[in-house]
């Protein structure tokens, strides 16, 4: 494929940031190094013991309410589990669907399909709830503009109580915490140095950025040895790169890029796959999803689990098999799928713990 057009990605977006701060809103760049690994140690702590952490109900009283913009099985679930385990309560609502639908935009005339604005709904629920829970994707229409992630800003900015990113269209922190939880358990503490391949995979559709985003920060954050693999236009926001660049530097390990999948897997210790949408092609869903189809060696195979030093898989879920990694990838001894989606509740009950307690840590 001929090297194509490329949105102008070069001049920082201060947004990515001057984020809130943790108490405020939580999307996995709050607190550095230390707080990451505060919570991993706190949810490994759960996960080995966790009579101690339940038989005293330390949540009891509690409520924590979560705005579901969009389908979900392991972050509901999870949360939801991690909350009754903690003895909380967890209300969820799923806006357009049993509560009103909801408005983000500021000045907006607001005679259309939206019926609440995020100002009245997120003072509303502060009064009800000790933390807010809010997954809301990018529509997938405004590269640029997505990732300033502005549903989640409006929340945190108008609520009262702790916000806590469920997905946005630009991070996944739930998932990037099991992911460090998952990484520090797979190399028995010491993932440092450790050589992480995250590779883009085709996919029948376009996705979001917000897992690869957050994946990266994550390997990043714990020192790994990154490279990140896909196609020319398949480019990640240049801030979140920078970012996991820094980390990974700090932290003694490296970042590097390249357009070459079979390179990107030589000599992995963890091959991450997730599918995402050319930045080009926001707006323009036939473009993207012709887009990756024109790549349609781009699935995770035995051949490239053979071109590492013996990897572990790993991916978010939900996975399409044979088009994002092949049935005897997924189904080996090598996945580590499973392992990453339980380590999602023990997260939860860490970052629950946390947010709603402030646990030192």
């Amino acid at each position: 494929m001929n090297a194509t057009p490329q949105l102008d990605l070069d001049a920082p977006d201060p947004t990515l940031a001057t984020l809130p701060t943790f108490d405020r809103y939580v999307s996995g760049l709050e607190g550095g190094p230390e707080l990451l690994q505060g919570l991993i140690q706190l949810a490994l702590d759960i996960k080995a013991d966790p009579a101690r952490y339940v038989r005293d109900r330390p949540l009891e009283g509690k409520v924590f309410t979560a705005l579901f913009l969009n389908p979900s099985l392991r972050t509901r679930t999870s949360f939801e589990a991690a909350m009754a385990r903690l003895g909380g309560h967890m209300v969820t609502l799923s806006p357009g669907s049993g509560s009103w639908n909801l408005e983000f935009d500021t000045g907006v005339t607001m005679d259309g399909g939206a019926a609440e604005h995020i100002i009245e709904a997120a003072g509303v629920l502060s009064s009800y709830s000790d933390a807010i829970g809010m997954r809301a994707f990018a529509p997938m229409s405004d590269f640029l503009g997505e990732m300033r992630d502005e549903p989640m800003h409006q929340l945190a900015n108008h609520a009262s109580v702790p916000v806590l990113s469920l997905e946005s269209a630009c991070y996944h922190p739930c998932q990037g915490l099991a992911d460090s939880m998952t990484l520090t358990e797979l190399f028995e503490g010491t993932p440092q140095g450790q050589p992480f391949t995250l590779t883009w995979t085709r996919h029948p559709k376009m996705c979001g950025v917000a897992v690869p985003h957050s994946a990266l920060l994550a390997a990043a954050r714990l020192g790994m040895n990154v490279t990140l693999a896909h196609p020319e236009g398949y480019d990640l926001h240049p801030d979140v790169i920078a970012q996991a660049a820094g980390l990974a530097d700090a932290q003694g390990g490296q970042l590097q890029l390249t357009n070459d999948m079979d390179a990107a897997c030589e000599g992995a210790r963890v091959i991450y796959a997730k599918a995402w949408g050319a930045p080009l092609d926001y707006g323009d869903p036939q473009a993207g999803a012709a887009r990756n189809a024109s790549h349609p060696d781009w699935t995770v195979s035995d051949h490239h689990m053979q071109l590492g030093d013996d990897p572990w898989f790993m991916h978010c879920l939900p996975v399409r098999r044979n088009v994002v990694v092949t049935d005897s990838v997924l189904d080996s001894g090598r996945s580590a799928v499973q392992q990453q989606a339980a380590n999602r509740m023990w997260g939860q009950m860490a970052l629950l713990l946390k947010a709603m307690l402030n646990w030192r840590l």
